[in-house]
């Protein structure tokens, strides 16, 4: 049972009532308070809006403005892949790509062979993307226009599971889509100059778990598309990676469970997945993971992250992208993009087994430049100074159910709902309207009983 006072909950209860506000006035209010109630109004500060730096501009990836790859020679990809120093690495498709990312076994993999390449990586999946259906938020850049921005070389590309699902009446149109999509990128000069190389992975086998027989309901379709991709990649020259049939033989004989819900992999599981596309890119074994590199790869991955897909996209592309969102957001877009190079040098140091401080330095990071204010000259006012300014019908009684001074972990609430029980939920939100470069996400729902 949690109980957190809360002060802004007084005010929100405020406005609930007027109708039962008095018009008396009561004397024992002190006249600044009833002339000048600052904490109820939206004051401005009066000041001119900050100055516009044109810089930041080129941390705005909008589909409107973005620019776009121009059309090159494609260039056929085999396996072993052999990658050049400097190579610009990119994952895109569904969600087996994307969660990897938050494991950091396959990245790993890659620093470890190649520990002085200097391999740059960006994780560009998205959950439930499939060749022909990417959607995102308004006015966000395409993959198109963030494999060009990023000057991508190299891109495995992870589909064929959400697809699986149509069975195989749906195996035609999977095939032609992935066909359109593999030669699209293909003609594409993402990096400037040459068409990129391309390593398609297919599903992972399915893991029947207590209650979620999922092994048994998918693996048929999954295997049928597993084989359509392999088809489809020999005829567009790309290299292909089956998960399938590695990952079906390793949930064999596992003696604990490979995914999450017979689907989606556990840490275990990622590893599995890591060593067997591998084995199939490089033609050879990974060696033990590198555990402090693994650690930094996840970091570097969470705040890149948060940069390509900060969660208030209506600040950052949408309908708000040219007031608060240019001031407040692509100055932090610029932030994270500083933070994710610096992480990136520490997955190089460490790769190549030198020292490294044992958190990355951010302190070198620009200060975040003005907003604009819409309360800058407002006073807040204790509790106890908001209830000497109210004017209460003598029927009716106004009290303090929950204070943010004697509990200051309830603050910013954004909404509030009564329950059943006659217990008031509060969601507060200190991380609104986003995640600032450096700081960690820290909102709550907070449930406050009268005991």
């Amino acid at each position: 049972m949690f109980r957190f006072p809360f002060f802004a909950i007084l005010a929100v209860t405020i406005v609930a009532i007027p109708s039962l506000i008095s018009a008396q006035k009561n004397e024992a209010v002190p006249t600044r308070f009833r002339q000048n109630p600052q904490d109820a109004r939206n004051t401005t500060t009066g000041e001119a809006p900050p100055p516009r730096d044109p810089e930041f501009e080129q941390y705005a990836l909008f589909e409107n403005t973005a620019p776009r790859a121009a059309e090159t020679a494609p260039v056929a990809t085999t396996l072993p892949l052999d990658l050049q120093p400097g190579e610009r690495i990119a994952f895109i498709g569904n969600g087996l790509l994307e969660q990897s990312q938050w494991a950091g076994y396959f990245e790993s993999f890659l620093h470890q062979r190649y520990p002085e390449h200097q391999l740059v990586i960006r994780n560009f999946c998205w959950s439930a993307d499939t060749p022909d259906l990417q959607p995102r938020p308004e006015n966000f850049a395409d993959l198109d226009q963030h494999l060009t921005h990023y000057k991508i070389d190299v891109i495995f590309a992870s589909y064929g599971f959400n697809e699986s699902f149509a069975g195989e009446p749906g195996l035609p149109k999977f095939r032609e889509a992935l066909s359109r999509h593999l030669s699209m990128l293909k003609r594409k000069a993402f990096n400037g100059k040459t068409g990129p190389r391309i390593v398609l992975l297919s599903p992972i086998a399915n893991e029947n778990v207590e209650r979620v027989p999922a092994g048994q309901l998918n693996n048929e379709s999954l295997r049928l598309y597993t084989d359509a991709m392999r088809e489809v990649a020999n005829e567009q020259q790309v290299g292909f990676v089956d998960l399938f049939s590695p990952t079906l033989e390793a949930i064999a004989q596992a003696d604990k469970p490979l995914t999450k819900n017979g689907v989606h992999l556990n840490d275990r599981g990622y590893e599995t997945f890591a060593r067997a596309v591998y084995r199939q890119t490089f033609g050879e074994d990974a060696s033990a993971v590198n555990e402090q590199l693994r650690e930094a790869i996840v970091d570097k991955n969470r705040q890149f992250f948060r940069r390509y897909r900060p969660v208030n996209t209506f600040y950052y592309t949408g309908g708000r992208n040219k007031d608060y969102g240019y001031l407040d957001f692509l100055p932090a877009m610029k932030n994270f993009e500083l933070m994710v190079e610096s992480r990136e040098e520490r997955i190089w140091n460490v790769a190549q087994g030198q020292n490294v401080p044992e958190q990355p330095d951010d302190s070198q990071l620009p200060e975040l430049p003005p907003t604009v204010q819409s309360r800058g000259a407002n006073e807040w006012l204790s509790a106890e100074e908001e209830l000497k300014a109210f004017q209460v019908d003598p029927r009716f009684e106004v009290t303090l159910f929950a204070g943010e001074e004697e509990f200051p972990e309830l603050a910013a609430p954004i909404q509030m709902r009564w329950d059943s029980r006659g217990r008031l939920w509060v969601s507060c939100s200190t991380t609104y309207p986003h995640v600032y470069p450096g700081n960690e996400p820290n909102d709550k729902i907070i449930i406050l009983e009268d005991t």
